[in-house]
């Protein structure tokens, strides 16, 4: 059976120290890069100086069990919105999750670099929701519910 899947894809100046932040300050696990190719540079007319370790073709790392992508914005023309938010929705029934998320969550409520737009609370429809913008300027949304009450 084919399945299909949607990823955040995060392009950033300096990916590689993006990916350092969000492991610093996200817990980011399964975190793999690919930096940048000689063949690559090539193609895409990066200059001769540049050291292409620094530079991220791909990578993909996870923030509580979620995946994302992310690579270097080669183009330097696409400039981050606030009509885009991710969101992570956490089940509440897996005890090991649900801890996860509350000690990720305290961490990043005591980290000067992230600012909590709307802190973790009970909200109207059932679940806790907390929102919040890194220092990168992406809001993150992290939602605690349970999903076998949201079958009934």
């Amino acid at each position: 059976m084919a399945t299909s899947s949607l990823y955040p894809y995060l392009t950033f100046t300096n990916t590689k120290e993006a990916l350092q932040y969000y492991q610093k300050t996200f817990n980011a696990q399964d975190v793999q890069r690919l930096p940048v190719t000689t063949e690559a540079a090539t193609a895409m007319n990066v200059p001769n100086n540049i050291n292409l370790d620094d530079l991220t073709m791909h990578a993909v790392f996870t923030i509580l069990g979620v995946w994302l992508y992310a690579s270097d914005n080669f183009n330097h023309d696409e400039k981050l919105t606030n009509s885009t938010r991710l969101l992570i929705d956490i089940d509440s029934d897996d005890k090991d999750r649900f801890d996860e998320a509350m000690s990720l969550y305290e961490q990043l409520e005591n980290d000067a670099s992230v600012n909590i737009l709307m802190p973790l609370a009970e909200q109207n429809w059932g679940t806790k929701l907390a929102m919040l913008q890194d220092k990168y300027g992406i809001t993150w949304m992290l939602q605690i519910r349970s999903f076998s009450a949201s079958q009934n």
